[in-house]
């Protein structure tokens, strides 16, 4: 292969930012100066980094990768959740990519992706329903300290077994017919004897992730185990200010400060037991009953908690996705990324974990690039550290390519 090659491979795997309206938004915080400050990422690492984090986690999914080890595994889920909010964009991720990155069977074809569900668990409130109080964003106590897993798990007698009745009942086949905590925690559920792996988007101090799994293993005691991973790997090393360790960047869906842009709302316990008592009384009004599965929304009032809500107009109604546009937007852009990678515009980076995978060399070369072999002279390997089709070399340039080319639509 020739320079001229890795020109033109380099032009193939470059984007504009346009062309992802979204995703060119990602930024992560540098030191300048003496100061952290947000810088933009440039699009073609960005969407390096999305495509591998979707990859490492599908592998962990399908069990080629322990999730605690990073190492070679053997063990799939039966059943991932997804915590919402923000790990809610991660599951259609993991959809859109599942047939290109999850472990094939005997025939060649992927495994078949495991059922998913949601739950929304933050930490929060969960302290609270412990009786600690905390701030908004569940980090400190009343006494300046930090709040950790080990201060609830202290605390854990105070927790009123409907809380944990609440995540059991969404998982009683055929839903609930009553709200009886004693009733719903002796139930069996379609989780009983399954590998569960509960996902969230990145880890900031573990304590949402200890918690849901705490908890989750509380409610679901008879599920084989429950294991937490993540989706998002920050590239750089946490900074550290006033003693604390700041996450040098986030999926660019991760806001707080807003309900809007991941297609979901919060915990809303009277919309859900609006929306049953208007069904239950519409069915008693219908002559000869409705075709109404009252179970089903009943089960979603009773587990309000930990279900989360559609997002709600200023009137109370659903609000469409036509008209909540950010989610619509992000949609569009992850959408883009799955097309454009399936027509081998994205360049894929396998994840370390990946090296003692079989297939990790041919998902490298088969990008147009060259990695170094074991069968190499030492001449050989060190013209091939110099080539600029060097998978080390020809990444490193794309990560910094700039684009001027108009986006396509």
């Amino acid at each position: 292969m020739t320079e001229r090659t890795a020109d033109e491979l380099l032009k193939n795997y470059t984007h504009a930012p346009e062309e992802f309206p979204v995703l060119m938004e990602q930024t992560h915080k540098v030191l300048r100066d003496g100061r952290i400050v947000n810088e933009r990422i440039n699009i073609n690492e960005n969407l390096i980094h999305y495509v591998r984090d979707t990859a490492l986690l599908i592998s962990k999914i399908d069990g080629r990768i322990d999730c605690k080890t990073l190492k070679k595994s053997d063990a799939p889920y039966d059943h991932v959740i997804y915590l919402d909010k923000s790990a809610r964009p991660v599951s259609w991720l993991v959809n859109l990519f599942w047939k290109d990155f999850a472990r094939k069977g005997e025939d060649g074809a992927p495994m078949k992706r495991p059922a998913h569900s949601y739950l929304n668990i933050d930490r929060s409130p969960w302290f609270r329903k412990v009786g600690i109080k905390v701030t908004d964003d569940g980090r400190q106590m009343e006494n300046g300290e930090l709040a950790q897993y080990s201060d609830f798990v202290n605390a854990l007698p105070n927790l009123d077994p409907k809380h944990l009745a609440a995540i059991r009942s969404l998982y009683i086949d055929g839903g609930i017919d009553c709200e009886d905590t004693d009733w719903v925690m002796s139930h069996p559920t379609v989780l009983d004897g399954k590998r569960i792996l509960v996902v969230d988007e990145v880890s900031r101090t573990g304590a949402t992730m200890d918690i849901a799994k705490h908890v989750i293993s509380l409610a679901l005691s008879d599920a084989a185990c429950v294991d937490g991973t993540y989706f998002w790997n920050p590239e750089e090393p946490p900074l550290m200010a006033g003693g604390e360790k700041i996450l040098t960047s986030l999926p660019v869906w991760y806001d707080p400060s807003t309900e809007t842009g991941r297609g979901i709302g919060g915990p809303n316990a009277y919309y859900y037991r609006g929306v049953y008592e208007a069904y239950e009384k519409r069915s008693e009004e219908a002559a000869g009953g409705a075709d109404i599965d009252l179970n089903k929304l009943r089960t979603h009032a009773f587990a309000a908690s930990v279900f989360s809500a559609p997002l709600l107009d200023k009137d109370g109604k659903v609000l469409s996705l036509v008209t909540e546009q950010k989610t619509r937007n992000l949609s569009r852009d992850l959408l883009r990324l799955h097309r454009e990678y399936q027509a081998g515009r994205i360049f894929f980076a396998p994840p370390r974990a990946w090296m003692t995978m079989p297939d990790f060399r041919s998902r490298i070369e088969v990008q147009g690039v060259l990695i170094l072999s074991g069968n190499m002279s030492p001449e050989e390997a060190q013209a091939l550290r110099e080539s600029p089709l060097f998978y080390l070399n020809f990444l490193e340039k794309l990560k910094k390519q700039n684009s001027n080319l108009p986006s396509s639509n």
